[in-house]
């Protein structure tokens, strides 16, 4: 497969990152630092990580070297895709966005020679947004010998559910139409090399970036159709046409249909992207901003599904299907197109001991074109919220 195949890579690129040794050497102080790479016991840590903040020189601000650790976690309000669901008979706007979260894990260093690395993943479970309509069939109500009939209970005469297990979520006999409104799952790596720049006249520390961005998204949607027929194959209205005396009412009823269809678009996007990151400390607070933007190839794969159910069955208390008949297609396509798009987050820690300071901000993700979202290939991901975390070292 192509997906695991590429996060292995991904994986094995961040490993050799953040562990390989190096060739050339450069003296500072004591130790050898040498090349691109450094071991993990490279920067003499004294693991002292919750040591109080030493204050005393509080107006002197030096940025932190060495491995440095962040975790966020992600609170977002994604777009519904602009052409809504393609299978939907009453589909929400398209102009709305929904919730979700997730997580963001980063992990790097920083040399004292201003020359640094970081590896980070971000994960988006969400939004899982549809909405539901539960339909009686034909011979939803069924009539129990003795009355007490699948749980129900009663006399001879109370007629009560039958539990025949057709819908093993509501124990009756009926049909739930789902459709799709929102519904995704978003996973992104990214391996930057970063530069860090002198501090200019207004406090501020730069630090561009560059390096390589992967990206999976998986769009779901999903669409369902209930209809009924009378013996001629005329459809049967939920209610009678008060206009017309021989039109087919309820009662009529003898075949019914269910349709069901739904479908998966994945996006594998690779490309390289540039950033920068730039920050400046006011007090015990650590104000930072960071704007990347990348351009990626996006493989499109798109598997779609039909399930066609046609029961014959009586409307009435007892009846019990003559005929039934499942008919399932399943259709597979490809494209491969252009994505360009950009990341904005903007944060704001607070030192709480030495190392150790707590952060929240606000980000904003977008894929601006070449998505594929429903039956559409070209569509756009937009995510945005807040994000709460943990930072170490950094």
């Amino acid at each position: 497969m192509r997906i695991p195949r590429i996060q292995t890579l991904l994986g094995v690129l961040a490993i050799m990152t953040l562990v390989s040794t190096s060739v050339e050497a450069q003296n500072y102080g004591q130790r050898q630092y040498s090349g691109p790479f450094v071991d993990f016991d490279e920067f003499n840590p004294d693991y002292q990580f919750f040591a109080p903040l030493d204050n005393t020189h509080f107006g002197d601000f030096t940025p932190n070297l060495g491995w440095f650790f962040t975790w966020d976690k992600l609170f977002t309000k994604t777009a519904r895709p602009r052409n809504g669901n393609p299978y939907s008979q009453d589909s929400a706007p398209s102009n709305g966005a929904d919730r979700g979260s997730g997580t963001r894990i980063s992990l790097g260093f920083m040399r004292p020679d201003n020359l640094g690395w970081n590896v980070s993943t971000t994960n988006i479970g969400g939004p899982n947004f549809y909405q539901e309509l539960i339909v009686e069939r034909n011979n939803r109500v069924a009539e129990d010998d003795n009355g007490g009939g699948g749980g129900g209970g009663g006399n001879n005469d109370d007629p009560t559910p039958t539990q025949d297990d057709n819908n093993p979520l509501t124990g009756q006999r009926d049909y739930i139409l789902r459709d799709s409104i929102n519904a995704i799952t978003y996973n992104s790596w990214e391996l930057n090399r970063t530069w860090r720049l002198k501090e200019n006249d207004k406090g501020r520390i730069w630090e561009p970036l560059l390096g390589i961005r992967y990206s999976n998204l998986q769009d779901r949607f999903e669409g369902a159709e209930y209809n009924r027929y009378d013996e001629d194959g005329l459809p049967v209205p939920p209610i009678p046409d008060p206009n017309d005396p021989t039109s087919p009412g309820p009662d009529d009823a003898e075949i019914e249909e269910f349709i069901l269809q739904k479908g998966v678009h994945h996006n594998d996007m690779f490309g390289g992207q540039l950033g920068l990151r730039w920050y400046r400390q006011q007090s015990k607070w650590l104000l930072s901003n960071e704007l990347r933007f990348f351009v990626m190839n996006n493989n499109q794969t798109i598997r779609q599904e039909q399930l066609r159910e046609v029961t014959q069955v009586e409307v009435g208390t007892g009846e019990e299907p003559e005929t039934q008949t499942r008919q399932r297609t399943i259709t597979w396509d490809s494209d491969n197109s252009f994505v360009w798009g950009g990341e904005y987050r903007g944060e704001a820690a607070y030192t709480i001991t030495r190392d150790l300071t707590a952060r929240f901000g606000f980000n904003v993700l977008n894929y601006g074109k070449g998505i594929g979202r429903g039956e559409n290939y070209g569509d756009r991901f937009l995510t945005y919220g807040f994000n709460f975390g943990l930072t170490l070292n950094r």
